[in-house]
């Protein structure tokens, strides 16, 4: 703008002297010369009366238009006093650099408005820089500096810029890597990559704190917002290492209840295995539980900073519950002249929604079944299972079959069919509550008077059958 001022003023220094020797000058010359002195001596409203003289008709509106951009302007500017509304103000800001950029380089802004529009840019910069808006932040500056001039502002604005937009590269080549972390299939191949990942952002975060005080930009609000934004990121990104180890952890748990709900393989058929089998099997899955949270203390110790205090004692409180269970199963077959006259044995013996079937997803959360099974039954045949039912839940026993014979539950051992007349026991059947093929015992915890049940199969029309039995937590919600 210095050197277009510098012209035109060396042209009206030739006019003056074309003057002084008597030359014949045109008026509308003098005019135009006239206003432009007009406008940078006094004020830019000054000149109108001078180039309202213009004869030229179409030279006179060039020189007046120039008039009404500057008005428009600087109204844009005075706009800004009565808003905090950024994109109001953003508005302003460049209807302001537009209208003033649009005149005549030997135009010269008054220095209060020159000072306040740049003052305006210089905010807007930064707010686009905390907007993350890179681009138009350089294009804004670039325009600031044309028609206002660089000012101390404008350089503080475009080093927050050009700090950010330093920032967002480091931020571009981590979020790369970020992604090719999370494809990694293996564990400990992917914790070590989020470590290294981790150590690039710390290292990025020096970089961009130096660079940023370096330029006096660090608590500018263009440049803290996008520093905040990108700790965050690896505050998050280190909450996703956490959940990754988090989640190998609670494997271990989810190995406990396999463990727990496993059933062996060489069970026998019609539920016909050896109670010394039995027992053997259920010493089998404690010592296999025990290994597995030996593996988990192990995996705890690797990651001491990572597995809190309060995954291990959830899961130790697993361990123990089942261990408990496992003990009362012990116990329960360890009494094997009693087991003997109860019947047939479920497998799982123990059920309850304490080890959920996985597959299941219904809103009456189906624990794991006990199955049993029978071929060639000449009559009513006789089962019993054990199941746990926490104090104070409504939760459902219900015994299941692919054919239409009838079931009776009973709260206590029949002796295999012996004492059901002769005691006149209950049936806990709730058979209004009945479904197809399914019996249900609702609020089984308060009807049975231990955690074993038993239950009568009656003869059917065929001498095969299977079925299950399972625990809901409401069977009338999935009766609904």
């Amino acid at each position: 703008m210095k050197k277009y001022a510098l012209i035109v003023s060396a042209i009206l220094a030739v006019m003056l002297v074309s003057c002084a020797t008597g030359s014949k000058e045109n008026p509308d010359d003098r005019a135009i010369a006239a206003g432009v002195k007009a406008w940078n001596d006094r004020e830019p409203e000054a000149a109108a009366p001078y180039w309202n003289e213009i004869k030229d008709e179409k030279v006179k509106k060039q020189y007046q238009n120039y008039v009404a951009a500057y008005k428009a302007g600087s109204d844009a500017l005075e706009s800004t006093d009565s808003t905090k509304n950024e994109a109001k103000l953003l508005a302003a800001c460049n209807t302001a650099l537009d209208k003033f950029g649009s005149l005549d380089p030997a135009l010269k802004l008054p220095s209060d408005v020159a000072e306040k529009g740049a003052s305006l840019s210089a905010k807007r910069i930064d707010a686009l820089v905390a907007g993350g808006k890179i681009t138009a932040a350089k294009k804004l500056y670039a325009s600031a500096v044309k028609v206002y001039g660089s000012t101390d502002e404008l350089t503080q604005a475009n080093k927050e810029a050009d700090v950010v937009s330093s920032l967002f590269a480091k931020s571009s080549a981590l979020n790369s890597e970020i992604e090719k972390v999370r494809a990694i299939p293996t564990f400990e191949e992917k914790v070590a990559a989020y470590d290294s990942v981790l150590a690039s952002y710390a290292s990025a975060e020096k970089e961009i704190d130096a660079a940023a005080n370096n330029a006096g930009v660090a608590k500018t609000q263009g440049v803290s917002a996008n520093v905040r934004s990108f700790k965050k990121t690896r505050q998050d990104l280190a909450i996703e290492r956490a959940s990754v180890i988090r989640d190998r952890a609670y494997e271990y748990k989810t190995q406990i209840n396999e463990e727990f709900a496993r059933t062996p393989e060489n069970a026998g058929e019609n539920g016909k295995m050896p109670l010394e089998a039995i027992l053997a099997h259920y010493q089998s899955v404690q010592k296999n539980i025990d290994g597995i949270y030996q593996n988990l203390l192990g995996f705890a110790a690797k990651y001491p900073n990572d597995i809190g205090q309060d995954i291990l004692d959830d899961i130790n409180a697993q361990k123990k519950d089942l261990e408990a269970k496992i003990a009362q199963v012990n116990s329960e077959i360890r009494t094997a002249q009693e087991i003997a006259s109860r019947g047939k044995v479920v497998f799982p013996l123990m059920i309850g929604l304490f080890n959920p079937d996985p597959r299941s997803t219904a809103e009456s959360k189906r624990s794991r079944p006990a199955k049993f099974s029978a071929k060639n039954a000449k009559g009513n045949e006789y089962w019993w299972g054990m199941v746990s039912i926490p104090k104070g839940q409504m939760n459902d026993l219900v015994v299941t079959l692919k054919d239409n014979r009838t079931v009776r539950v009973f709260a206590e051992n029949t002796k295999s069919g012996k004492l059901i007349e002769k005691n006149n026991m209950k049936d806990l059947v709730n058979r209004s509550a009945k479904i197809g093929n399914s019996w249900p015992v609702l609020n089984a915890g308060g009807q049975l008077t231990s955690n074993k049940y038993f239950f009568e199969i009656q003869k059917g029309k065929t001498p095969d059958y299977e079925g299950e039995v399972v625990v809901y937590s409401s069977f009338i919600v999935r009766m609904r």
